[in-house]
C-alpha cells in the first residue's frame, strides 16, 4: 500500500485492490476527509483502524461504518518467550500452496487472501501442521513491517489447543530467528482459546484495537 494525503490527512491506498486503510483518525478529521475521499475513490473498501483510542462513533455511524474487529493487542519479547508444544511444524513450500489456499480461504473477513499472500510471498512466512499427511493447521506471519523490530502474526488456525500453542510458539521463534525483537498479535476479544494459547507462550496484553469497514459510495 502507498501513503497518500487527502485534505492533509494520511491514508494508505492499494489501488489494484480498491482498498484504503486509515489509522487512528479523530472525528473532526474523519468528517473533513469523508466527502473528498468518496469523490476521489468511489467504490473503494475502507478499513478504519483505531489503536488504543476511543473511536468517533457518531461520525462512523453517520458514514455507515460497521465494526469489523474488536481486539486486544498482545506482544512477547525474547526474554518472556516460553516455547510450547512438540508438534512437527514446517515452513510452507510453494509447491504445497494450493492445499494451504483451500484451507485459508474459508476464513471470513480476511483481507490477506491466498492470492494476495502469493503476490507478496517474500514478505510472509507460513508455518503448517500436517496430521496423517493432511494439512490441519497453520500460522502466517509478516516480517515486512514499518517497525523493523517487529514481526506480526496474522492468523493461528489449529484443530485444538495443543496445536494452537505449538503454532504460536513456532511463529514467535520464526520471528525472532529473523532478527525481530517483538512478536505482535491482535486477538479477537471473544476468542478465549487463542488468547489462552498466546498467554501460554509468553504474550501479554499491551493495548486494544477496533476496526471498522465501510464502502465509499
Amino acid at each position: 500500500m502507498k501513503s497518500v494525503e487527502v485534505n492533509g490527512i494520511e491514508i494508505f491506498v492499494e489501488e489494484a485492490e480498491n482498498y484504503i486503510q486509515i489509522n487512528d483518525i479523530n472525528g473532526d478529521d474523519l468528517a473533513k476527509l469523508w466527502k473528498p475521499l468518496t469523490e476521489q475513490y468511489p467504490g473503494y473498501d475502507v478499513n478504519l483502524c483505531f489503536r488504543n483510542m476511543s473511536e468517533p462513533k457518531d461520525i462512523l455511524a453517520e458514514i455507515g461504518a460497521e465494526v469489523l474487529e474488536d481486539c486486544i493487542s498482545m506482544q512477547v519479547t525474547p526474554q518472556a518467550f516460553t516455547p510450547c508444544g512438540d508438534a512437527e511444524i514446517t515452513l510452507l513450500k510453494k509447491s504445497d500452496f494450493d492445499e494451504f489456499a483451500a484451507l485459508h480461504d474459508t476464513l471470513p473477513d480476511m483481507y490477506w487472501t491466498s492470492r494476495r499472500l502469493w503476490d507478496k510471498w517474500d514478505n510472509w512466512r507460513i508455518l503448517v501442521i500436517h496430521t496423517n499427511s493432511k494439512m490441519t493447521g497453520y500460522t502466517m506471519l509478516c516480517l515486512a513491517m514499518r517497525d523493523a523490530s517487529m514481526g506480526e502474526i496474522y492468523a493461528v488456525e489449529g484443530d485444538n489447543q495443543t496445536q494452537r500453542e505449538a503454532l504460536f510458539s513456532a511463529a514467535v521463534r520464526c520471528i525472532f530467528e529473523n532478527g525481530k525483537t517483538v512478536a505482535f498479535r491482535v486477538v479477537e476479544r471473544d476468542n478465549l482459546n487463542e488468547k489462552a494459547a498466546a498467554l501460554a507462550v509468553g504474550f501479554r496484553e499491551v493495548g486494544f484495537y477496533t476496526g471498522y469497514h465501510v464502502k465509499c459510495p
